[in-house]
């Protein structure tokens, strides 16, 4: 591809985004029936590996009717393993079973997690799964930080100064053979009921354009350029020294915006200027998008080969229902071909919070010609919803309508497909303590789980985290569950 040839490609996905944006039909879709209806319940291990498990499962068919397990199996993150400490180090709490790992480096020590000695975590949950009526899906939620584990750098990231970064390249072959091995291992060494693949991080573009809920961390670090990025790009005719001087331009814009300078022309047409001498930052988004969704292909592809019966699908980061940009880029329709589920993460309570967080970040570059107040209420109009004026959403959270409204744009994106959409609803969701702040209630609980079903959901993950959950608004997700009939 020349340059002249992507930039007729990306006019016309620019046209096809902006036509994203109309409002959803609200065409009424058929409730699941009584026992058809997954009820997910996503846990950290610790749990799983040294707690009473036939009675922390007990208490999730009791309370909630839950029937789907989705434990954090392969992970880095302390929180993800529910394991702190200076020693911790985390990794697969499964067996790795290396016939599957051919096409990595990763050694069985890079990737077996020592917490809990010679138990295999995950034939441990499978077995007290089966005595409790509730299936396995391992939930693979890409680390948000690099292990400390030295053949991890040959799979990470490389930002435009040359510096490794914290996550892996999604064009690095050597992620690839991890990934696909893994759901291949899974599949083929356990009885699961599926698995969950999710990486809850964006572009380098869009951070170092700081249109991330975060502000996009440091724009300096903006990724990829590591070799296999740029011989994709060299082989496609476009320059990557080009794209290079985009993204220092793009630092540059960014670090003055944050700063609280004010551009001449003004912030978003410098934005947009800035696209225009440099094409090439619009070709390295789609070359780190494509780089995700063959990702995806491949672990779909391989999980039919290890066992067709067996569901493979994506947990949908929430920034996806902030961002206009990143919506662009997550599109279902292409999803669709490569997924037996999706499971968006709708969390009401918790997103009051990160909306703001996000329209505090848009403004704070892109969208810094708008009043922080104008900059969430243009986002809330690109998204399709309304919600709780920029000084309340904290406070008030995101409405039920947000998740019956999120939940309905992707089952309609799915359209056509046997892909289900499972969202994942918030319960108790970490948010910091204070008045000033929403916090979930069993109403609110209620309202998310009705919400779900009445945008078409064919399923449910109650969500973040078993253990973060309090009893009563646990409870109350069931209930409302009951109240509809299926459980």
């Amino acid at each position: 591809m020349n340059r002249r040839e992507f930039l007729k490609t990306a006019a016309a996905g620019t046209g096809a985004a902006l036509a994203g944006t109309q409002l959803l039909a609200q065409a009424d879709a058929p409730a699941p029936k009584k026992g058809e209806t997954l009820i997910g319940m996503p846990i950290c291990i610790q749990p799983l590996a040294g707690g009473d498990l036939d009675r922390i499962l007990a208490d999730m068919r009791e309370k909630a009717g839950v029937n789907a397990l989705f434990p954090f199996i392969y992970s880095h993150e302390e929180h993800r393993a529910g394991v702190y400490g200076p020693s911790f180090r985390g990794g697969n709490y499964g067996i790795p079973h290396m016939q599957y790992y051919k096409d990595t480096v990763l050694t069985y020590e890079d990737m077996r997690a020592p917490e809990f000695g010679s138990m295999d975590v995950l034939q441990r949950t499978i077995d007290a799964g089966k005595k409790a009526g509730i299936k396995v899906f391992p939930f693979v939620l890409e680390d948000n930080h690099r292990p400390a584990i030295a053949h991890w750098d040959k799979l990470a990231e490389v930002d435009f100064h040359g510096r490794l970064q914290q996550y892996p390249c999604k064009n690095n072959p050597y992620y690839h053979g991890w990934l696909t091995g893994l759901v291949e291992d899974y599949a083929r060494s356990y009885e699961i009921g599926g698995m969950m693949w999710g990486a809850e991080r964006q572009s380098g573009f869009l951070n170092a354009a700081g249109l991330a809920m975060g502000g996009g961390g440091d724009p300096g670090k903006a990724t990829c350029f590591c070799d296999y990025c740029t011989k994709k790009a060299r082989s496609e005719g476009i320059d990557p020294e080009r794209a290079r001087q985009g993204f220092i331009k793009l630092e540059a814009f960014n670090r003055a915006s944050k700063a609280g300078t004010r551009p001449a022309d003004g912030h978003f047409a410098t934005f947009w200027r800035l696209l225009l001498n440099y094409p090439e930052l619009l070709y390295w988004e789609n070359l780190w998008v494509r780089g995700r969704h063959q990702i995806q292909a491949e672990m779909h592809a391989r999980m039919k080969s290890a066992n067709p019966a067996l569901p493979i699908g994506w947990h949908i980061w929430q920034n996806i229902t902030f961002s206009p940009f990143q919506r662009g880029e997550e599109d279902y329709g292409v999803m669709k071909a490569n997924s037996d589920f999706v499971r968006p993460a709708v969390y009401a309570n918790a997103g009051g919070m990160r909306m703001k967080a996000f329209a505090n970040a848009a403004h704070g570059a892109v969208l810094g010609d708008l009043k922080a107040g104008e900059a969430l209420a243009l986002v809330c109009r690109m998204m399709g919803f309304e919600e709780a004026p920029y000084d309340r959403l904290a406070q008030t959270g995101l409405s039920a309508g947000y998740v019956e409204h999120e939940t309905r744009r992707a089952v309609e994106g799915l359209a056509g497909s046997s892909a289900q959409v499972w969202p994942g609803i918030d319960i108790d969701v970490p948010v910091p303590a204070g008045p000033g702040v929403s916090h979930c209630t069993p109403e609110s609980v209620k309202a998310e789980v009705r919400a779900v079903f009445a945008g078409g959901g064919k399923g449910i993950i109650l969500s973040r985290n078993y253990i973060e959950m309090k009893p009563e608004n646990l409870a109350a997700a069931g209930d409302a569950l009951r109240e509809l009939g299926l459980i």
